[in-house]
């Protein structure tokens, strides 16, 4: 059974991008290993203290989950933007675990296909 979250995407990328069903998994496929990559240098950016390194990625994550109908993520990835841009980036981890959890659907979705 797909995951609520795979679900919105699915329907957002039918409806609003035109992108055929049979094409879908492989996108998804490719989607998520994508997502990891971007997730994975965030957090190393994040534990690294590169504020530029998690400021490039938070808005590529940010323009990634906006196209795939997950805006209020995207919101969630512009917080981790903006506070790696302050001078007190104290709620990154925050952000960045709670994006992780609510994005583990999609970012194992190639493992289990």
């Amino acid at each position: 059974m797909a995951s609520e979250l795979i679900e919105i995407i699915t329907e957002h990328l039918q409806d609003k991008a035109g992108v055929p069903a049979e094409k879908i998994i492989g996108f998804l496929k490719e989607t998520s290993v994508h997502l990891r990559v971007i997730m994975d240098t965030l957090d190393e950016a994040i534990d690294e203290g590169e504020f530029e390194d998690v400021v490039a990625s938070s808005h590529m994550l940010k323009g990634s989950l906006v196209n795939l109908g997950l805006e209020e993520l995207s919101i969630v990835a512009g917080k981790i933007e903006t506070a790696a841009s302050s001078t007190s980036p104290l709620y990154l981890s925050c952000y960045y675990m709670r994006l992780r959890r609510e994005l583990l659907p999609l970012l194992d979705y190639a493992d289990k296909r």
